[in-house]
């Protein structure tokens, strides 16, 4: 019981990591349940008010598809963020895109992405591409020594850093509280190193011990 298998994925489709694609992948792993990295308010306008279009998320698309074939219960997990500091970083990562060492990471990580699917975004090779993509953020912005990028910056990752801790919260609280026998946790393949620390240490804190794995590894 309480078997969960976390699968990282790409919010926008990008060669063969589409829909269609996470369907197969979700249907082998045939869940009972799927956390997905969605906020309630967001949940309500997809699967209640039925308000969705051609540029949501893959996650959307394949949930909504897959739910017309297979009975399972999909549970919202994230929380919402300030909409004026998602403004605030989007200038930062703007500036970082003027910067080729930055650009050649973004171009490999696309590259392989369209090459090996979603082998790649659950797969170590993935993650340190991600922290070294991150690593020239942070050599980027000591170049720049400004205090208020810093300040946009280090607000982002500690933002990213709840996030994970209330999504992960989420789950332990709800698996606490309804029995299951395989969920799927889908979550943007950028978060996917930090949410595997965490686990291990939710492992160690919590009561429940889910039954965790990790897509893409053996």
């Amino acid at each position: 019981m309480n078997n969960i298998t976390l699968v990282s994925t790409l919010h926008s489709e990008l060669g063969k990591c589409n829909a269609d694609e996470l369907y197969k992948i979700i249907e082998n792993i045939n869940p009972d349940v799927i956390f997905e990295e969605l906020t309630p308010y967001l949940y309500d306008m997809v699967y209640n008010k039925n308000i969705v279009d051609e540029t949501a998320p893959i996650e959307i698309k394949c949930i909504r598809s897959y739910k017309q074939q297979h009975s399972i219960k999909n549970i919202p997990v994230d929380i919402e963020v300030n909409s004026t500091f998602s403004n605030e970083i989007k200038v930062v990562f703007a500036l970082f895109e003027k910067y080729d060492t930055y650009n050649e990471i973004e171009i490999e990580l696309k590259k392989k992405i369209e090459q090996k699917e979603f082998e790649f975004l659950n797969s170590d090779e993935y993650s340190d591409l991600v922290e070294k993509q991150q690593s020239i953020e942070q050599k980027i912005l000591e170049e720049i020594n400004n205090d208020q990028l810093n300040r946009i910056y280090t607000s982002f990752y500690e933002d990213q850093d709840y996030r994970e801790n209330f999504i992960l919260n989420t789950i332990y609280a709800y698996s606490n509280e309804n029995n299951y026998d395989q969920a799927v946790f889908l979550i943007g393949a950028a978060h996917r190193s930090s949410i595997i620390r965490k686990v291990a240490e939710y492992q160690l804190k919590e009561k429940l011990k889910l039954n965790w794995t990790f897509y893409g590894t053996v």
